[in-house]
């Protein structure tokens, strides 16, 4: 049996251990440059795992004399082949039912170091016997890591060729370390479109009971309203009925927006007044850019609107833009139409009006007969809402 040569997994080999010029062949080390720049940006740009590493296969594959390789994912206690290449079908069965525990690639993952046989073809090493089937003779098992967390093995093998060279074994490190943080990154950004899918899934169950809920109890004080002798008893759970189509209102446009939560302001105003006054003309509403708040603001806003609009006042046109005011973002939104600059006075007659206020943090003021100013902060800069300087 010819003794098979294991070392240990190095320190990462960085530019002045890798490039490193190949001795007596400036134009290896000119190879290896170009591989490493090209295989860099394959990796960091791959958004498939097991394709990203068939790419790397196939771009070393002749300048490292390689026939196949191997790549084993690692999950917690779950080992499953993720890519192979330069094997028959058959192979490719076998493989995919490996006994991983007992194989080279095994080893290398409980040792946590590299593993670099020679002359499997005479060894009688159990563990390398399904690399000395498909006629390997040279064989390197390279664990993945990220930092600590070991994240799989990348093996490749030669059928005929000498063993790997210290260059190439260096070359390959350096390689399989940026395999190891373009696998990560992909591990990252499956578990982050897996997190805004749920909490997408979740959003929309919420929305559907809350608009739900809110449906039964308008229905119910609807029911009230019809079977209420008294008018001004009538008239008080018709004004209710409506606050509640209202809030009902404001989960309708919630998907209007880029980002789960938010609400689209020009949609739900635009949806309160055609409920409010849907026999007249549609409202027109100049938004220069998406204006999208938090759902509680955006309720509030709605609401405000609502009890604005119960006034003997025309539809208003509705201007709404935003602009800075020292260091903080201010959302400005003018109302013109007959009737709107009476609203000033409502501030500290009507309670309702003076609470909606207080909670936006929004002031009334008037420019003129028939326009009414609405300004209140604006948090589009959290939301990645553009806000002019």
């Amino acid at each position: 049996m010819a003794p098979s040569t294991t070392f240990t997994l190095a320190p990462l080999p960085f530019v002045d251990d890798v490039i490193a010029p190949v001795v007596g062949d400036p134009d290896a080390t000119r190879r290896y440059l170009a591989l490493i720049a090209a295989a860099t940006d394959r990796l960091m740009g791959a958004d498939d795992p097991a394709l990203m590493i068939e790419a790397l296969f196939e771009l070393i594959r002749d300048e490292l004399r390689l026939d196949l390789f191997f790549n084993f994912r690692r999950d917690g206690d779950v080992v499953q082949l993720e890519a192979c290449g330069g094997l028959t079908p058959a192979q490719q069965r076998a493989v995919m039912g490996l006994d991983v525990g007992g194989s080279l690639c095994g080893r290398a993952m409980r040792e946590r170091r590299v593993l670099h046989l020679a002359g499997i073809q005479r060894s009688d090493d159990p563990a390398a016997a399904f690399v000395r089937s498909v006629g390997i003779d040279v064989y390197l098992c390279m664990p993945l890591f990220y930092g600590e967390r070991l994240l799989g093995t990348l093996s490749f093998g030669r059928r005929a060729a000498a063993p790997f060279t210290d260059e190439e074994q260096r070359l390959m490190s350096l390689l399989c370390h940026y395999v190891a943080l373009a696998k990560h990154r992909l591990r990252i950004e499956q578990a982050l479109r897996e997190g805004i899918e749920t909490q997408t899934r979740l959003l929309a169950e919420l929305n559907h009971r809350v608009r739900n809920a809110l449906q039964v109890a308008i229905g119910l004080v609807s029911n009230e309203v019809r079977s209420a002798a008294d008018p001004v008893t009538r008239a008080a759970l018709a004004r209710a009925a409506e606050r509640l189509q209202v809030l009902a209102s404001a989960h309708r446009p919630l998907y209007a927006t880029a980002e789960p939560g938010l609400v689209d302001l020009a949609a739900l105003f635009g949806d309160v007044i055609g409920q409010l006054r849907g026999d007249e003309a549609a409202p027109e509403i100049i938004v220069p850019e998406p204006v999208a708040v938090p759902i509680e603001r955006a309720v509030a806003a709605a609401l405000l609107l609502d009890t604005l609009l119960t006034g003997p006042t025309a539809v208003p046109r509705i201007v709404m833009t935003m602009c800075r005011d020292g260091g903080n973002e201010i959302l400005r939104i003018a109302f013109d139409g007959v009737g709107w600059e009476r609203g000033v006075d409502l501030v500290g007659t009507d309670r309702l009006i003076s609470r909606l206020c207080h909670q936006l943090r929004a002031t009334l003021t008037s420019e003129g007969s028939g326009c009414l100013i609405l300004v209140m902060p604006h948090d589009g800069g959290e939301h990645r809402h553009r806000v002019p300087d």
